[in-house]
């Protein structure tokens, strides 16, 4: 965590904790506990997702994005918790305006409140929304709403148990939109948790080693560690996160204004998605946040310094290595690419799962060395596998958390997917090995 990114944690945490003490009765104190928890997440969220740090500082754009885009493509959580993010930002404005914390530049904040009681209901209209959420997403959040504790891993397993009991057709549904209205095997919780323990009783414990969803490494880390791939410009620029980074720098130019959510404007985006690069993520264009191929690189080309805001743009900078086009300079391009691949796998393990990480290193990092051989990284179905691995909880944790990772590349471009099948490059390969060298 930078110097400035501690700054602002200090000053979130000094924030809550006044309004907690504003928020405490003599006779109930809970729901200021709830209330702070939540406006944690959200001024997080809108700190590290939409580059506005100042706790005092918000706008009617800003809120509709925080509630509408950033919330439900990050945050699973029940509808209850949805419910309650409207009158708990309501309460917060009040405190805000009342102890001279409300920006100079925020919107009127008498005009907040009536603001927010607009969005509630799109709030939860898009925290239904099964199109902005990935195919563990959706599973996770079905899970949460039956009253699972995704932080516990029994309780997981046991879901995952259920999960894995279903039919193809009903798993299918679940996957792509996050609901089963009536499962011809409803989730018993008690009964999926005692078939857990049963079996985990009758089972030997697995070591902890290689996933059993992974093949034996081809080498070891040590000959991995000393890897060195000749490449050429080709292999980078066939790579689409690269291809969508090179975009994205050509048009931000000299620079380009941002929205209140740190973001590129509706037309700059719509400009951006009609191009080749991004042309597989075109649909009406609310905001940038919700295309992850323009998202993915925007972040890591901030995080490695090659992009900068300031003062309501953003422009280019050099970065730790020079951005170049492989017509110009084949050499340099390769140099950029593997910088370009290297701070994305390095920035997601680097970040907190809640925001963004890896869920799943180190196996994750062995699953990606795997999609970058010949014939690629096939992921087994949970059905297919060895009883004895299927059936144990933290190796069916270990399976989710690669195959949530995996996907979360493969919507970036860095990966390629077909349904299973997970596919890479030597270039990834190459940015893998770094991350490699950098844990060890």
């Amino acid at each position: 965590m930078t110097d400035e990114q501690q700054a602002q944690q200090r000053e979130r945490e000094l924030v809550l904790s006044e309004y907690g003490t504003w928020r405490i009765t003599a006779d109930d104190d809970a729901p200021a506990i709830d209330e702070v928890r939540t406006l944690e997440t959200l001024l997080r969220l809108k700190a590290d997702q939409m580059d506005s740090s100042d706790p005092g500082y918000w706008t009617e754009e800003l809120v509709a994005a925080l509630l509408t885009e950033v919330v439900p493509r990050t945050v699973i959580q029940p509808r209850e918790q949805v419910m309650d993010m409207v009158p708990t930002l309501k309460r917060f404005f009040t405190y805000l305006r009342e102890t001279g914390r409300w920006h100079i530049d925020s919107s009127n904040v008498g005009a907040m409140p009536a603001v927010l009681t607009e969005l509630e209901f799109a709030a939860l209209e898009a925290a239904d929304d099964p199109t902005r959420r990935s195919f563990s997403t959706n599973i996770l959040g079905y899970g949460m709403n039956l009253g699972i504790d995704l932080e516990d891993e029994q309780e997981l397993a046991a879901y995952m148990h259920w999960y894995n009991s279903l039919a193809d057709e009903e798993r299918v549904a679940l996957s792509e939109t996050g609901r089963l209205d009536a499962p011809a095997r409803p989730y018993d919780r008690l009964a999926a948790l005692r078939a857990v323990e049963d079996e985990q009783s009758e089972e030997p414990t697995t070591e902890p080693g290689s996933p059993w969803f992974l093949p034996e490494p081809s080498a070891s880390r040590e000959a991995l560690m000393s890897l060195e791939l000749e490449q050429d410009a080709e292999v980078y620029a066939a790579n689409s996160f690269v291809r969508c980074a090179v975009a994205l720098l050509e048009f931000i130019g000299p620079g380009r204004p941002l929205t209140a959510t740190g973001a590129l404007g509706r037309v700059d985006t719509a400009t951006l998605l009609a191009r080749s690069e991004f042309a597989h993520s075109v649909r009406s264009v609310r905001s940038m946040w919700d295309h992850p191929q323009i998202v993915g690189p925007w972040v890591t080309l901030r995080d490695g310094g090659w992009l900068e805001a300031s003062g309501g743009r953003v422009h280019r900078e050099r970065g730790p290595v020079p951005f170049v086009t492989a017509p110009e300079d084949p050499t340099g391009f390769v140099e950029f690419g593997h910088a370009v691949l290297t701070a994305l796998l390095l920035g997601r393990d680097a970040r907190d799962v809640e925001d963004g990480g890896f869920r799943g290193m180190p196996d994750t990092l062995a699953a990606l060395m795997v999609a970058c051989r010949e014939g690629g990284l096939r992921m087994k179905d949970l059905r297919s596998a060895d009883p004895a691995m299927r059936e144990d909880h933290e190796e069916i944790a270990r399976w989710f958390r690669v195959r949530h990772d995996l996907e979360a590349l493969a919507a970036l471009g860095a990966l390629d997917q077909e349904q299973d099948l997970f596919t890479g490059s030597e270039a990834l390969l190459v940015a893998a090995v770094a991350l490699l060298r950098d844990d060890k």
